[in-house]
């Protein structure tokens, strides 16, 4: 028993330092893309990113087959051969080729719908996305397996830098909307690059070993496209009912909304799957590995997006300017519409760990088939405020199926899932409230600097309250195992080592 002890606590610590790499490096990238947005929003107008947000959404579709669990599929095999890797790069290498073929095909077609024929050129550009996202080396995950992340972050921070100089340069010298083209292609080209650099692999092609992803294939390929379709329909749907400026306040505030979700949750896949593969014989251990890790990413990801939500409007007049405000109230309630989904998190690399992948095709299934009736007739009747309503009410009930499926996993009841982060929801209630009457108390700002001190007086205000209404609620709950016991143990030990 201590040696499993002994190796619990030296993967617990491994999978942490991972998911901090991990999550330092999502800081990095977006806080690139964040910079990338600003200075394209600030040099473009709304109807330039509502032109490319056609675009994209079709790209983002096709491309999301792509995004297919091979890596994770790979880190489950407890051997990895040359004929693994010669398969997973001819089945990327085949889905890159057959979406590109797909945009080509639909490219003409698609500027009818629109009436717009720039998309045909701008589908053209962007079908490069996808291709080079298929061949990057698939010995980059030999990485993750080690839980060494620092070159999936030495290559995410060079594709991103590259985005940004190509981007920003041809905005300011064309003024032209295929400046947010370029960056959406110059990321995946750098990294794909890189990718050989740190991972060298000589490309063969064959399907031998196709059928140890042939589960993950099969229902993944299905749940991924109808996610994709469930996550990219508000945008095609709005192209035909509102104009491109208005498609483009909607685009910016779902880019805004969506930066703490990814920095988050999508980017701990991967240590998290790590760490379910290895106590999945124990289902004690995997439902409570498990639960710790939802209520950690909700106590951190449910206070940032309050913070987005109340504070819409200054982080809108600071990061992307005056021209953006009907943004704003969009920022606010699309914040909110992302709440429900953070209370399963875990959720992927569990399913993934359970070979239980299919559970993410009747997820996204179900969304689909509550979604695409609300969303046509909110749409054409209600427009944005109609496509933020739908998006609230789909959220909730997805989220809640999810428990449900998690449930019938592990064993996690309902009201474990519901009531497991019940510090982080009281502690951002209280938070609220104070950010809230910190805004009345301060005078209006109109001018940058004055709305940035508002801005971060009001953060402050909202920081201090939920973290120190968290660790009271811990103490009083008798400091049970969690987020907030690793920070008092790692801010410990700094301050031993600075003492010492």
């Amino acid at each position: 028993m201590p040696a499993l002890s002994q190796g619990t606590q030296k993967l617990r610590s491994l999978a942490a330092r991972g998911a901090i790499v991990l999550v330092i490096a999502r800081l990095i990238t977006r806080g690139l893309d964040l910079v990338t947005l600003v200075a394209l929003g600030r040099l473009l107008s709304p109807t330039d990113f509502g032109l490319v947000a056609i675009a994209m959404s079709i790209v983002q579709i096709l491309e999301a087959i792509l995004e297919l669990p091979l890596s994770l599929a790979l880190m489950t095999l407890s051997t990895r051969t040359k004929s693994h890797f010669d398969s997973a790069f001819t089945l990327q290498l085949l889905r890159g080729l057959v979406l590109t073929g797909i945009v080509l095909a639909i490219a003409w077609p698609l500027s009818l719908v629109y009436d717009d024929h720039r998309l045909i050129w701008l589908l053209f550009a962007l079908a490069a996305a996808p291709a080079s996202r298929g061949l990057i080396s698939p010995r980059t995950v030999e990485y993750a397996i080690k839980f060494n992340y620092l070159p999936s972050l030495t290559m995410d921070v060079a594709g991103k830098c590259t985005a940004l100089a190509a981007s920003v340069s041809v905005a300011w010298f064309t003024g032209s909307y295929w400046s947010i083209a370029v960056a959406t292609i110059a990321s995946p080209v750098t990294m794909l690059i890189l990718s050989y650099c740190f991972a060298p692999y000589r490309p063969a092609f064959s399907l031998k070993e196709w059928r140890t992803f042939e589960s993950y294939l099969r229902a993944s390929t299905a749940a991924q496209l109808v996610a994709a379709v469930v996550w990219q329909m508000d945008q095609l749907l709005l192209g035909r009912f509102v104009s491109r400026a208005d498609l483009g306040q909607f685009s910016m505030a779902s880019n805004l909304a969506v930066l703490p979700l990814q920095v988050l949750v999508n980017q701990i896949t991967s240590p998290l799957t790590v760490a379910f593969s290895a106590v999945k014989q124990d289902p004690d251990r995997l439902r409570a590995a498990y639960h710790k890790s939802a209520v950690g990413i909700m106590t951190i990801g449910l206070p940032i997006l309050v913070w987005v939500s109340v504070n819409s409007d200054a982080i809108v007049r600071l990061v992307i300017g005056q021209k953006w405000l009907e943004a704003a109230p969009i920022l606010h309630w699309l914040a909110l519409g992302i709440i429900p989904s953070l209370f399963v998190g875990p959720l992927m690399p569990l399913a993934t760990t359970l070979n239980r992948t299919v559970a993410f095709f009747r997820l996204n299934l179900a969304e689909l088939c509550l979604k695409t009736p609300l969303m046509l007739v909110a749409i054409a009747h209600y427009g944005i405020a109609g496509v933020i309503a739908v998006r609230l009410v789909t959220a909730t009930a997805v989220a809640g199926y999810a428990m449900y499926m998690v449930r019938g996993f592990i064993g996690l009841s309902l009201r474990g899932q519901l009531l497991g982060p019940w510090r982080a929801a009281a502690s951002v209630a209280i938070a609220t409230a104070a950010m809230i009457g910190a805004q009345h108390a301060i005078s209006d700002a109109n001018d940058m600097l004055s709305v940035a001190v508002k801005l971060a007086a009001v953060s402050v205000s909202g920081a201090i309250c939920y973290w120190g209404t968290m660790f009271v609620l811990w103490s009083a709950a008798g400091r049970p195992d969690g987020l907030e016991d690793h920070i008092v143990k790692v801010v410990g030990g700094y301050w031993r080592r600075i003492h010492a």
